[in-house]
Order: structure tokens, then sequence, then C-alpha cells
């Protein structure tokens, strides 16, 4: 039976995901911060007949150690995990720069520190299973710079800036994930899901009035319910899976199999996307985040991507 690991797996996109891969039959390990929503989402899967598939796992993932902690409590009951779902993040803008336990700034450490710490701690584990994906719900494609001056935004601090600068470092991470996996066999799908009405969406813009009403009318009458984003995510993973897939069936051929693989469009959209993460720009870039952010974790032993230093 496969395994998915989904992070804010208890509400929103997250839960809707959870609750897809039981209806597909899957085990699914669902992390959370919150005891109640836990206690919720394993109702649901009771009422779905649903809950020996499930478990539940609390732990605030803004702390490198609980994100430690959640490694080896999967490491330790499963052989091989299938999939990871990155959906851990907090929409409500931080009022002011606040620091974790352990002197990381808030949205830095939750929307983006946990997902590094977890994707190259769970490679291995990925690596076990016959077409392993990570699915990185992080808003990608935002407009805009990294500040590698002043990374975790300590300086002049905006919640809102934080949270998209946030989305701009996970950008970098599926490109270096992907330039640093020697042996391409974890498929990583970065997914924007625009407006989605989940809970959390009531929080966004909080603070600023007219970002508030803005992104009121925008997910009233341009946002999708998160049945439809599960279904978006869901077909997206598919083609994504099966074009790696495909490509490993016969390497000379993977560009044309890729491209039957996929539909007109979507094998448009990879190769323009693809064209501009390995460019030259952006790979220097991927590199200087992933040497930036294994420098900060230096204190705890971790499993690191290879080649920190390279170009």
């Amino acid at each position: 039976m496969k395994t998915m690991l989904i992070t804010g797996g208890t509400d929103g996109i997250g839960k809707g995901m959870a609750l897809h891969y039981l209806t597909k039959g899957y085990d699914v390990i669902a992390v959370g911060s919150s005891i109640n929503k836990g206690e919720r989402l394993l109702e649901d899967a009771r009422n779905m007949g649903k809950e020996s598939q499930l478990t539940f796992i609390q732990a605030d993932l803004s702390l490198v150690k609980e994100n430690l902690r959640v490694v080896k409590l999967v490491s330790d009951k499963v052989d091989a995990l299938d999939g990871l779902v990155l959906c851990a993040a907090s929409l409500k803008p931080q009022k002011s720069y606040t620091e974790t336990q352990e002197h990381f700034e808030f949205t830095f450490a939750l929307y983006y520190l946990s997902r590094y710490v977890l994707c190259y701690q769970l490679k291995n584990l990925l690596e076990k299973a016959k077409s392993p994906v990570i699915i990185n719900v992080c808003a990608p494609g935002m407009s805009g710079k990294v500040n590698w001056d002043d990374i975790q935004m300590q300086h002049n601090y905006n919640g809102q800036n934080a949270q998209f600068h946030g989305s701009r470092l996970n950008d970098l991470l599926g490109v270096s994930f992907t330039q640093k996996d020697n042996i391409k066999k974890v498929s990583c799908l970065l997914f924007n899901p625009m407006a989605a009405r989940t809970p959390g969406a009531a929080k966004m813009g909080e603070g600023n009035p007219f970002m508030k009403l803005t992104m009121k009318l925008y997910y009233k009458f341009c946002g999708k319910d998160v049945s439809e984003i599960v279904k978006i995510i869901d077909e997206v993973t598919a083609k994504v899976v099966s074009a790696q897939t495909d490509s490993k069936v016969d390497s000379k051929a993977a560009s044309n199999t890729n491209s039957k693989a996929t539909s007109n469009t979507a094998s448009k959209a990879a190769s323009k996307a693809a064209s501009k993460a390995t460019s030259n720009t952006a790979s220097k870039a991927a590199s200087k985040a992933t040497s930036n952010t294994a420098s900060m974790l230096s204190a705890y032993k971790l499993n690191q991507p290879v080649d920190l230093n390279g170009d």
C-alpha cells in the first residue's frame, strides 16, 4: 500500500489532500500543529471507514527539531514513502518580526526552512518507493528578488513581504533539489493554488484593510473550492510522475516520451518552466540559497544535498 506524508494535513488544501488519498486507498500520515484539528481529521477518517489508514502527528513545524522528530517517526513507521505533500503555512501575516525558540524568523522557518529540511531528510525514504513525488504547495512564480543580505527579513519587516519572500525561496528549493539530485528518481512539483477557499484564506491581508477587501473579493469571484484544487493537483501530479517514469524506460527518447505523456499545453508550459529553471542565473541563485540554508543549519546533524558549493 502506498504512503503519503502531508504537512498542514489537518486543514485547508492539506486536509483535502489527506482525505483524497484516503479515498484512493493510501496510508496517510498527516502532520498538523492543532490536536483538535487532528482529532477532527481522525473522526472524518473514521466516518469513511479509513481510520486504520490514517496516522496523525502533532508537531510545530516552525521548529527544526520538530521537523527532525517527524522524520524519525515516519522513518520508524514505514520502509518507503511514495509522496511528500508540503502544505504547512500560516496565511495570517505576522504583524512584526517574530523569532521561534531556535531564533529563526517564524514565516521563514515554517514556510521555507521546514520544507528544506523535510525534502532532504526524507529523500532516502522517498527513493525506496517506485514513483516518489514531492508536491510543494508554495505559490511559485512570485515576482521580485531574494534579499540575500537579509534573507530572514529582519530589517523593515513586513509580514506579507515575508510570505512572498518565502515563495521565492521555495522556487529555488525546487530548482536546487532537482539539480543536486544525482539519482533523479523523485519527481518534484511546485504548485500555486492561486485562490483556494479555505479557512486560512480569510486571514489573508490582515492588518491592511484595502488588501483584505481585495483578497476577499478575489477569493469570492475567482477562488476555487478545495475539492477543485485537489483534483487539479492530482491530475498534474499524475502527468509529472508519468513523464518521469517514461523517461526512465528509454532515456534516449526522454524528450519525445515526455511530450506524449503530457498535453500540448502542459508540454509547452513545462518546457518554458524548465528553460527558466535551468538558466544560469536560476542555477546560481538556487545553489546560493542551498548553501546559505545549509550554513544556518550547521548546528544540526542533517543529510545535506551534494555539491553545496557548486555553481
